[in-house]
């Protein structure tokens, strides 16, 4: 894969499902969701359209730099989830 997106998140489940239903129809990426500590649904919600989730102490920064460790892809890519 070429393009990985990193999406930081906080408490997201009422944003996050309209940008991964986007990202879904972009082959070949790869999406890794880090959550900071959400006590909300957003870690079902990011798994439960495929992405990959990490958890982490909250903090964009951190979460940001913890999506980038374990990506594969070349090009890094950090998207929030309210973003369009």
């Amino acid at each position: 894969r070429q393009l990985c997106i990193i999406i930081p998140v906080l408490n997201e489940a009422n944003s996050l499902p309209s940008v991964l239903a986007e990202l879904q129809a972009v082959p070949e990426i790869e999406v890794i969701v880090v959550d900071g500590g959400s006590r909300d649904e957003t870690v079902e919600v990011a798994r439960s359209f495929g992405a990959c989730v990490i958890s982490t102490p909250p903090g964009r920064a951190h979460q940001m730099n913890a999506g980038a460790a374990i990506a594969t892809a070349d090009t890094l890519l950090f998207l929030h989830a309210d973003t369009r």
